[in-house]
């Protein structure tokens, strides 16, 4: 498995919508908050990059956002939220294959950094651009960014 570690700071500054996640069901809030917030993008003819940013805190909260383009002169919708987040030093994992296999792929990430001696730190982020629902996902990408504690 293939996981580089950066040392070189990586910042987001997203907008979109969070919520608490109950029983760990991480896919079905994602899912979820990703499509109020691209229906809110579409009303609001905000222009993003098209990427989404599944971000995951420690206190089981998530934040799914997108970049806004020109974010400084754009009317942002008073339902969004901004996130801004900064990995100082962090795991990169690209996996490729369908979204249901992302649970076992952190875990699998996890024990691979823990036998590394590396300690995973939240925030942590999957960024992607694939709907949810509908699509054939199993060459669909993601890339897995998992912060880490400094050394």
């Amino acid at each position: 498995m293939e996981i580089d570690i950066i040392e070189e700071p990586i910042q987001f500054s997203l907008h979109g919508l969070s919520a608490v996640v109950d029983d760990q069901t991480y896919g079905e809030v994602g899912c979820r908050l990703m499509d109020e917030m691209w229906k809110i993008v579409s009303k609001a003819e905000l222009e993003t990059t098209g990427i989404n940013h599944w971000v995951y805190f420690a206190d089981e909260r998530m934040f799914v956002g997108v970049k806004v383009q020109n974010a400084e002169q754009a009317a942002i919708p008073h339902q969004f939220e901004q996130c801004e987040v900064e990995l100082k030093r962090y795991s990169k994992h690209i996996h490729v294959g369908p979204y249901r296999e992302l649970p076992q792929k952190w875990q699998a990430l996890k024990s691979e950094l823990a036998t590394r001696g590396e300690s995973v730190t939240m925030p942590s982020l999957e960024v992607y651009g694939y709907s949810c629902e509908g699509d054939d996902d199993s060459k669909a990408k993601t890339t897995i960014l998992m912060g880490l504690k400094p050394k």
